[in-house]
């Protein structure tokens, strides 16, 4: 991989990481992009599996006692079961027609995010076995699972704090099941090396600015960076094609 290629990954990562300690979710969505638009569909998801992971690892002993264990393992078990299906599709859809779905799935769940602000739908033991399969679906073949836990969370208004804390649990155990389903990315020590100081990095910036940024400006900023992404896998795609 050439310097060209690192320096743009390493501020993507670093910034989702930084994100993620900000707000509690938004690796994905501010790195994956770039990460499947510079490695390729397989490589970029198998990358942003890895390193979402090392996120919420850094920033779970810090929320430990907020999680709500119970609701988190009533999301989890649907996705966790789904993974192999997602696992297994992605493995066999080409190069070209794969970002172009991730590039989608990115524009359709920015999409849901602004057209449901309330999605009472998906309250009860349906709407949570339905979230979890769409967000284990979403996480093994794009690496983004956080936006149907963001729809959940408003339609059964889960408290802020709680949330937060109980998706860094959450995306551990699906993101860790997601590399068990499809194996570490095929990319050099030292890239992986680099990726895991700028999530370290990153997540310390987060802590360290957090108390003096407004929320909803981060937010802004995360979901057009989001769609810009997704608009640029899909471009990328279409032109593979």
């Amino acid at each position: 991989m050439t310097a060209a290629m690192l320096l743009p990954m390493s501020l993507a990562v670093f910034a989702g990481a930084g994100t993620q300690r900000v707000t509690g979710l938004g690796f994905a969505l501010v790195a994956g992009p770039l990460l499947t638009l510079l490695l390729g569909p397989a490589d970029g998801v198998r990358l942003l599996n890895l390193l979402s992971l090392l996120s919420c690892l850094v920033v779970l002993p810090a929320v430990w006692r907020e999680i709500d264990a119970r609701q988190v393992f009533r999301l989890a078990l649907p996705a966790l079961l789904v993974l192999p299906v997602g696992a297994w599709a992605a493995t066999r859809i080409p190069g070209g027609p794969l970002m172009v779905v991730e590039g989608v799935l990115v524009l359709a769940a920015l999409y849901a995010l602004r057209r449901f602000p309330n999605p009472r739908w998906l309250r009860g033991p349906a709407g949570a076995a339905g979230t979890g399969v769409a967000s284990g679906l979403m996480n093994v073949t794009a690496g983004l699972g956080g936006p149907a836990m963001t729809l959940y969370a408003t339609a059964t208004g889960w408290e802020r704090r709680s949330f937060v804390a109980s998706m860094q649990l959450y995306s551990t155990l699906v993101n860790a099941g997601s590399i068990t389903a499809k194996g570490l990315p095929d990319l050099p020590a030292h890239t992986l090396a680099l990726s895991a100081v700028c999530v370290l990095s990153g997540a310390f910036a987060g802590h360290l600015i957090s108390p003096h940024v407004g929320r909803r400006r981060i937010r802004q900023a995360v979901l057009a960076m989001a769609a810009a992404g997704g608009a640029a896998a899909i471009i990328k795609g279409v032109i593979t094609l």
